[in-house]
């Protein structure tokens, strides 16, 4: 359901019912925006999310132990030309590999044909096209999954509350079709994602290049550098940031003089953003100058820029 309908379960600040709540608006959002390559809907859900008191605390997370339904806004969506029964097809559609050129491997749960309606099941990786591209022996697209998978988890990571990182997730685990032999769980596609711990994958997180090095190290990475800065403290002011193109979704946040301005680019296009935001930015992976004018984001990339006023006025 949209935030609107899920925010009355915390009660009030004065008086809280719930204290923590499970971002599920948010994950199908995210999964939304990752088929038709548009952020228009996940901005709409974020700007209600980011009005929230900060008292009103979300877990965060890309994939789960359950599947995924697709409670979108149908009456924002529709709007643009999405329509509910037709888009959801189309959703499941991408997600399970059906649509013409997609990479993502899951399959649908609680399959309705009468209603065209279902849910869907899969891996972090499979979805985001590291399965379909190992097999295919396709480099290219292999490079463009994990970049996929990595940004995902960074604007996780640049949300306002708890992050939560599913088991195998950190070492790019595949979809486990092992399920459909055990007569116990095949009636259940949740099992897809609901596998056992692949050690002799956690074991390649070792050897440098593979799909699992680059996740586990890259997830590592990410971890230290929002440990690093105070602009990811849970009390920061955060709102979104134009980008004027309605692949890249932008998001500021604000704490004790430091500002990140965080860019994702979920289109298949290297893209160039203009952004207009007080300050100068360096790279918060590597300290280098950012352009405000010229910011580049590769095709499923992402951009996290700092500005530290602190350090601008010499306290």
């Amino acid at each position: 359901m949209e935030p609107a309908r899920v925010t009355p379960y915390f009660g009030t600040v004065e008086k809280p019912e719930c204290h923590l709540l499970y971002n599920v608006t948010t994950m199908a959002s995210t999964w939304h925006t990752v088929a038709p390559k548009d952020v228009r809907l996940l901005r709409h859900q974020l700007s209600q999310v980011f009005s929230l008191p900060k008292e009103y605390t979300f877990l965060n997370y890309l994939r789960c132990h359950d599947d995924i339904g697709w409670g979108l806004d149908y009456d924002f969506l529709r709007q643009f030309g999405f329509e509910e029964a037709a888009h959801k097809k189309f959703l499941n559609d991408y997600l399970t590999g059906k649509w013409a050129g997609s990479p993502a491997r899951g399959e649908l749960y609680n399959d309705d044909p009468q209603l065209m309606d279902a849910r869907l099941c899969g891996t972090t990786a499979s979805l985001c096209g590291i399965e379909a591209a190992r097999y295919e022996k396709d480099q290219d697209k292999l490079d463009w999954a994990v970049r996929l998978d990595l940004m995902l988890h960074a604007y996780i990571l640049t949300l306002s509350g708890i992050p939560v990182l599913y088991s195998g997730d950190e070492i790019a685990r595949e979809n486990d079709y092992s399920y459909h032999k055990d007569p116990f769980k095949a009636p259940d596609s949740r099992w897809l994602h609901r596998g056992n711990m692949d050690w002799s994958s956690a074991k390649s997180r070792n050897e440098k290049g593979t799909p699992e090095n680059q996740i586990f190290k890259g997830l590592r990475d990410l971890e230290t550098i929002r440990s690093a800065h105070r602009a990811f403290n849970r009390n920061a002011d955060v709102w979104l940031v134009e980008t004027r193109d309605n692949g890249v979704l932008g998001i500021g946040r604000f704490y004790q003089g430091e500002k990140l301005i965080a860019l994702f680019n979920f289109s298949e296009n290297e893209k160039q953003i203009c952004i207009e935001e007080p300050g100068d930015f360096c790279s918060a992976t590597d300290d280098a100058p950012v352009s405000k004018k010229n910011i580049r984001i590769l095709p499923g990339g992402f951009v996290w820029m700092v500005c530290d006023f602190d350090k601008l006025s010499g306290l």
